[in-house]
């Protein structure tokens, strides 16, 4: 049998450490996520910073393609974390602005799947692009479409940011009533309070009587002449939506199926190879079985909008239990080894697509039960760009804890431990969701805070 000089067996582990560092690093920049979600919803539009994530994200393709060095692969791969921390958050928060709740479900299920459809397709291209034409290549499609989103987000009219008071209607300005926002709904602290004229045309002298005279000082009585607002300042948003189960169930059920996807990208590829003498291509027809189901993730989206979160993500784990356990038989001896492989791993993609967009519009879901239950809490621009980048901060920790922790359980306890470990933390996910999303229950409008009053029932689908 041939064998690898040790010089060079040096050279491809210090490669493959180096990759794997780089991939580290991109994933650690995403963190800042949580700032750029806070960012997101202080100042008074999106489309500002998501241009300078594209055009950072311009800026890491360049470097890339230019670059030979690790200093400036460094830098390309810190600029393609810090474009992702910005573009995955506000887009999700900008994409929620144009479609609004309502739609939200069908919105994220079309969104994960052209990711996943640019993660399958982007090795592809580029293997084929490297072949017949060369390194630069590779980069010129990413380029031709960074340009195209540049003109299209220059073109794009941004919807005022639910809870802004810049769209407030200038009738219920002059009339003193409650904030009316474009969308049709009552945002910020401020109640409805009748104009002084209309009180009074209800009520004419000539029509007083005893009866009506105390109706109206009644009516007078119970209907403030000043605008309400909150006693308190708006609170942390951040620590306000994790005092919430049902957000809490949502970013650890995205943090689990992320961790438990990308945990096969270290792992799957030299399993086949040491126990079935399967080379890459076996690997990227499995990886394929696995990515092809995220196109049922619109499917996904729309059952969401209609029935509420809890009934697709319950289902979609429910899948995957069964799937991740059963890749435990698949060992060295068995029969169609790669066939039993590509069957279970596309039942578990089946999952990620039934189960990814639900989490993602229960997060979105409670934080719009807080404003309709105490309007204003988490201030004027809302919280939805801070939701966001909880959930993408969810998704990069997974990303990197994932391959890590298959990789180990894998080498110390084997293939068949690493699957059960994986069905095992999605049972317990499974629990959680049904116990959890999309529940309705009492929770004070005090939220985050030690008071108990104002609480209310909510539920949200």
């Amino acid at each position: 049998m041939a064998m690898v000089p040790k010089g060079l067996m040096g050279i491809y582990g210090a490669f493959a450490m180096m990759v794997s560092t780089l991939g580290v690093i991109a994933d650690l920049v995403r963190r800042l996520s949580v700032f750029f979600g806070w960012l997101g919803d202080k100042i008074p539009g999106r489309r500002t910073p998501f241009l300078l994530g594209v055009t950072v994200l311009g800026l890491s393709t360049l470097c890339f393609a230019l670059g030979s060095t690790l200093p400036v692969l460094l830098i390309a791969r810190v600029l393609e974390g810090l474009s992702s921390s910005i573009v995955c958050t506000l887009g999700y928060a900008l994409l929620n602005d144009v479609v609004g709740t309502a739609e939200i479900g069908k919105a994220t299920g079309y969104t994960d799947m052209a990711l996943s459809l640019g993660i399958l397709l982007g090795p592809v291209a580029g293997g084929f692009l490297y072949e017949y034409g060369g390194y630069f290549q590779v980069f010129l499609p990413a380029i031709g479409l960074l340009a195209v989103e540049l003109v299209l987000r220059l073109m794009i009219i941004e919807p005022e940011k639910p809870g802004s008071f810049a769209a407030i209607s200038p009738e219920s300005s002059k009339s003193r009533n409650s904030l009316t926002m474009a969308d049709g709904h009552t945002y910020g602290t401020t109640g409805t309070v009748p104009a002084w004229s209309d009180l009074m045309d209800e009520y004419r002298p000539a029509e007083l009587d005893p009866g009506s005279a105390s109706k109206l000082v009644t009516n007078i009585e119970t209907q403030p002449l000043l605008p309400m607002t909150n006693p308190q300042a708006p609170g942390n948003a951040f620590a306000i939506m994790l005092s919430e189960p049902r957000f809490l169930v949502a970013i650890m059920g995205i943090f689990t199926l992320l961790t438990i996807g990308t945990g096969f990208d270290g792992v799957l590829a030299p399993y086949i190879k040491d126990d079935f003498d399967l080379n890459p291509i076996h690997a990227a027809g499995l990886f394929l079985a696995m990515a092809l189901p995220m196109m049922l993730a619109p499917i996904s989206g729309i059952l969401t909008d209609r029935y509420g979160p809890k009934w697709p993500a319950f289902s979609g784990f429910l899948l995957a239990v069964p799937s991740l356990v059963l890749l435990r038989l698949v060992t060295r001896g068995v029969t169609l080894p790669f066939v039993k492989l590509a069957v279970l791993l596309f039942c578990f993609g089946i999952a990620l697509a039934l189960s990814l967009p639900p989490l993602r519009v229960e997060a979105i879901m409670v934080v719009k039960a807080f404003e309709e239950e105490r309007p204003g809490v988490f201030g004027q621009n809302g919280a939805y760009s801070q939701a966001y980048g909880l959930l993408n901060l969810a998704s990069a920790a997974g990303s990197t804890i994932g391959p890590l922790c298959a990789g180990m359980v894998r080498v110390w306890l084997g293939w068949r431990s690493m699957s059960l470990s994986m069905g095992l933390l999605s049972a317990v996910m499974l629990v959680f969701v049904i116990v959890v999303t999309g529940r309705s229950g009492r929770r004070c409008g005090q939220a985050a805070s030690d008071s108990s009053d104002n609480c209310t029932e909510v539920n949200t689908h």
